[in-house]
């Protein structure tokens, strides 16, 4: 009789605390650049000639949900003007449940390795892929790559981007985006353009939209506030 009794307060007392224990919740926080993350990006995500200096970008850390379906901590580095705008994003996608593998800032990697990885990244200085004339979004801090090789780019001549990866969209897994994602929906109707409806899709990546005729697009009038088109 004793032991049936201390069995069912034990397991009375496990099912109180399964009731009474929160969820998981977002944090975020916005800061500066360090000056050790001044120096680790110099040379690798950032060098002389970049539209942008270190001290326009915010580094943001933040939670989010991984594959392995914990709860972890990241840094995702945009331009300060984004910083509050990208943690309303993110916890739009945290409480959506969404899927990160990583989320480290690009320069914790060898030079493009970072989408081998299958990093989510913001900020990090190159030419864009389809003009190498002109900077890349991601070189002014406007664009984020997510589950780089989970949802790859195709690259004309060279085929999926990075190498090894899948771009079939009607497979099942993790993190995994596609046009009818919950991901893409939070992210137009926060005016950021997805490039996973191009000839050559870029299914990771998540770019602000900005108008006006300035080459530089931090220099434009308008930056959109939403996509009307965003799916449901």
């Amino acid at each position: 009789m004793r032991a049936g009794i201390l069995i069912c307060g034990c397991f009375a007392s496990t099912l109180a605390l399964a009731e009474t224990t929160p969820p998981p919740t977002f944090v975020a926080s916005i800061g500066a650049i360090s000056p050790a993350q001044r120096d680790k990006m110099i040379g690798v995500s950032w060098k002389e000639g970049c539209p942008v200096a270190p001290e326009d970008l915010a580094a943001i850390r933040l939670r989010y949900i991984g594959f392995d379906n914990a709860v972890h901590d990241g840094v995702l580095v945009v331009h300060q003007r984004l910083a509050k705008e990208i943690v309303a994003i993110f916890g739009e996608l945290f409480d959506a449940g969404f899927q990160i593998e990583r989320m480290q800032p690009y320069e914790d990697f060898a030079i493009a390795q970072y989408a081998a990885a299958n990093d989510t990244a913001g900020f990090y200085c190159r030419p864009a892929q389809d003009d190498p004339g002109e900077f890349s979004w991601h070189a002014y801090g406007l664009a984020v790559d997510l589950n780089a090789k989970t949802n790859p780019f195709h690259d004309p001549k060279e085929g999926w981007w990075p190498a090894g990866s899948n771009g079939d969209r009607n497979r099942v897994a993790p993190g995994l985006i596609t046009a009818d994602s919950k991901v893409v929906e939070i992210f137009m109707r926060h005016g950021w353009a997805w490039g996973g409806i191009e000839k050559n899709p870029d299914f990771m990546h998540f770019a602000k939209v900005t108008v006006g005729d300035a080459s530089n697009p931090l220099d434009r009038p308008v930056w959109a506030e939403t996509l009307i088109n965003a799916p449901k």
